[in-house]
């Protein structure tokens, strides 16, 4: 992007546009369709909407900690892993309107966070691992593909529980 006033409304929208696409995922589901495992190995929607919460708080804090120190690692750690797990499973029983009202608080967390970034600090480099850097910018165009791709894997799960594919 090149238009510096322009940055952060754009990013803004791309994460509400996000967050539109996963709650369309789960329009007219049920509390029971939510708890499915949809195929061995693979997150129910509950779990996969708890997430999906939880990357939102996580990426969001990332970018923020890519301006505040110099080149910091933002992959996830083991404890980072570990926390996410724990996240999903602390959620995963949660009644669906909790989880709803859980992916609205997240996204519009991620969204006020992003308003709060000065625009000159987009292009602040940190990485993800070895050589691979990525500017907060990236961080929030990872996370609203992030999103993106969970409310695809919702939309596939649920196709899979209605076809009695299921486990």
């Amino acid at each position: 992007m090149t238009n510096e006033s322009g940055q952060l409304p754009a990013l803004q929208q791309m994460l509400r546009a996000a967050h539109e696409l996963a709650m369309e995922s789960i329009d007219g589901i049920t509390e029971s369709e939510i708890r499915q495992v949809p195929a061995p190995d693979e997150w129910t929607v509950a779990q996969l909407m708890a997430h999906t919460a939880e990357i939102q708080y996580f990426w969001m804090g990332k970018a923020v900690l890519v301006t505040t120190e110099d080149d910091p690692n933002i992959a996830r750690s083991d404890v980072e892993n570990d926390r996410r797990s724990a996240a999903v499973a602390d959620h995963a029983d949660d009644p669906l309107e909790d989880l709803v009202s859980g992916l609205a608080a997240a996204n519009e967390s991620a969204i006020a966070t992003t308003g709060k970034i000065l625009p000159a600090d987009l292009s602040i480099l940190g990485h993800r691992g070895e050589n691979n850097p990525v500017t907060v910018e990236g961080v929030i165009h990872y996370l609203a593909a992030h999103v993106e791709e969970h409310a695809a894997q919702i939309v596939e799960s649920r196709r899979f529980i209605k076809l009695g594919l299921s486990a």
